[in-house]
């Protein structure tokens, strides 16, 4: 196929597989790892908003925000430090993501989930009790370890263990809760905003869906960060809007010309719809598909016939 993202239908077989109680559990407990990442969204953005925060570990934007009336809005938050702060856990993540993919296939996928939800816990109890801006950063490489970990590993445990009809469904349980979590923060965020401690319970309380995705493993089962959107807004101004858009011409180019339509093609054929893809297929050797080969011996032997 010469271009676009549409590949010939392949495929088809029915798989067996029962929608049981414990496949169901199973599935529901694993896709809270989603949690982890949902509440982070949302809880560092309100605490970053939170007075008694700022002037804790970020005294000078405190005293710009309370000070200086004329100040743009946007720039009352530019502070590389309080960028470092909030982009940490994102860089940790995007780098932990390589690691995980390794020891996902290496160590299965619980073990990458276990080590998802520990981490994230470690960095939960430091952020609660930091003392100091390098505690918080501390804390928040280790959180963004931990959602390296889950959001590596929680989707593909998902897809392995569903029932292929209802493979789609467990799937997107994890995108919901991933939405439970930011409103659960940001509920948490509004709840303590006023408290003297509140940032301390707010940040700590993030060892909860920690806690249920390590008991997943057990089992065997935007707010953007707003500093660094305010950051970049402050100098670009109106032109982070068309920075934006640029960004979203490329993903809509990419997806159109490099990701297959994958309706009705189970994922244990999905190697097909990679193979007959016109650029995925230079990376899939043939000795690299094992499915459909009953019907690769049958077509040899019609046409020696």
């Amino acid at each position: 196929m010469a271009g676009g993202g549409i590949v010939a239908q392949v495929g088809g077989k029915e798989y067996p597989g029962k929608v049981t109680f414990f496949v169901l559990m199973a599935c529901l407990v694993a896709s809270s790892g989603g949690l982890i990442f949902g509440y982070d969204i949302g809880i560092s953005g309100g605490v970053t908003s939170m007075d008694t925060f700022l002037s804790k570990f970020f005294p000078s934007v405190y005293r710009k925000e309370k000070e200086v009336a004329s100040t743009n809005q946007y720039c009352k938050f530019d502070s590389q430090l309080l960028t470092l702060f909030t982009s940490s856990l994102y860089l940790a993540a995007l780098i932990s993501s390589f690691v995980a993919s390794s020891l996902t296939r290496k160590y299965r996928r619980r073990f990458s989930m276990f080590i998802g939800g520990i981490t994230f816990l470690a960095g939960a109890i430091i952020n609660g009790l930091a003392l100091n801006v390098l505690m918080l950063i501390l804390g928040r490489i280790l959180l963004g370890i931990g959602v390296g970990f889950a959001n590596q590993s929680v989707p593909l445990y998902l897809s392995e263990l569903a029932p292929p009809k209802i493979r789609g469904m467990l799937n997107i349980v994890f995108q919901l809760m991933i939405t439970i979590g930011i409103l659960v923060a940001n509920l948490i965020n509004f709840a303590d905003s006023k408290k003297e401690w509140g940032w301390r319970l707010s940040l700590g309380l993030a060892a909860v869906p920690a806690l249920i995705t390590y008991r997943a493993r057990q089992q065997g089962v935007k707010a953007y960060q707003k500093p660094i959107f305010l950051t970049m807004l402050c100098h670009m101004k109106f032109g982070l809007f068309f920075f934006f858009a640029g960004w979203v011409v490329i993903m809509t180019l990419f997806i159109y010309f490099f990701l297959p339509e994958t309706k009705n093609v189970p994922i244990e054929e999905m190697i097909l719809v990679w193979k007959n893809h016109w650029f995925w297929s230079k990376y899939i050797s043939d000795d690299d598909i094992h499915v459909g080969n009953d019907n690769v011996a049958m077509n040899g032997r019609c046409m020696t016939d």
